[in-house]
């Protein structure tokens, strides 16, 4: 498969704003607080970039290039492999649901 970069459109407006209204929910917060806003977007960011260690982990596993895995990432395959290779001495060892992180 050839991925393009990633982009934001109309589609991932509607997914964020979906999660924001429920994380929110979730939460017992109130969107119209600047500063919840912040707060829930800034959690669902987290969350999204804790995410994507898995799968690019399998995907390695996979045989898939550092470069199709940057394009799909929007960065270089040199920052790629620096953020998610467990070798690398700056990944992000992070996974989905790591309460001590």
């Amino acid at each position: 498969m050839n991925l393009h970069p990633p982009r934001s459109d109309s589609d991932t407006f509607d997914a964020i704003d979906a999660a924001l209204t429920t994380l929110a929910d979730k939460r017992n917060m109130w969107l119209g607080d600047e500063l919840v806003t912040i707060h829930l977007l800034t959690s669902l960011i987290d969350q999204a970039q804790r995410c994507l260690t898995e799968p690019i982990v399998t995907a390695r596993l996979n045989g898939i290039s550092w470069d199709q895995i940057a394009t799909a990432l929007g960065t270089s395959p040199a920052e790629a492999y620096l953020r998610y290779d467990p070798e690398a001495p700056t990944a992000d060892g992070r996974w989905p649901l790591d309460p001590d992180n």
